[in-house]
């Protein structure tokens, strides 16, 4: 791989943070197939970019979960001491209510393994999961609750964790639709 000038790069001026108000999750045993990692790269960056795409086993897909605005963070964590560096990645969010729905889906990931799409406020996407790791739950950093107060936050918070030994951008598509039988 042959190393580049880094400059600046902010196409049209954007570099916005946060994510978007809704995150894509499935379960990792559902996947059939994931992305490539590179091999070789011969650019700075094809060395940070999944090949390919996510697809999932005949008759699964992969799930939207809202979250309030403002409250998702994507975070990559390096870790590791001299020599042994990789990174965990983050996820953290708050989905308002207690309704049905997130609490199956809480009592679901708690102790599953996970696979999750998260997309940056410039709809760069990355992917928590590959074929060795899942993503995991965590906790609920923010708490879950109806609070104290009428004008408390009633919800659920969470963070799911992914390991990784590099970090990538995920350019494939979300596979929303269930998979065809083959």
């Amino acid at each position: 791989m042959e190393f580049t000038d880094i400059n600046k790069n902010l196409p049209n001026g954007e570099n916005m943070g946060g994510i978007v108000q809704k995150v894509y999750f499935g379960f990792h045993a559902d996947v059939a197939g994931w992305p490539t990692k590179p091999v070789n790269p011969t650019t700075v960056e094809e060395n940070g970019e999944l090949t390919g795409e996510l697809t999932m086993k005949a008759g699964k897909r992969l799930f939207e979960l809202y979250i309030t605005d403002d409250t998702g963070e994507f975070n990559i964590e390096s870790v590791g001491d001299v020599d042994g560096k990789s990174f965990v990645e983050h996820l953290t969010f708050f989905h308002p209510g207690l309704q049905k729905k997130i609490l199956g889906f809480m009592n679901a990931a708690k102790n599953d393994n996970l696979v999750f799409v998260v997309t940056d406020a410039e709809g760069q996407m990355y992917l928590m999961g590959d074929a060795m790791r899942p993503a995991v739950y965590q906790g609920a950093p923010d708490g879950n609750g109806t609070g104290k107060e009428t004008s408390a936050r009633k919800g659920m918070s969470a963070e799911f964790t992914y390991k990784t030994p590099n970090a990538y951008v995920y350019t494939g598509n979300v596979p929303l639709t269930p998979a065809a039988s083959v």
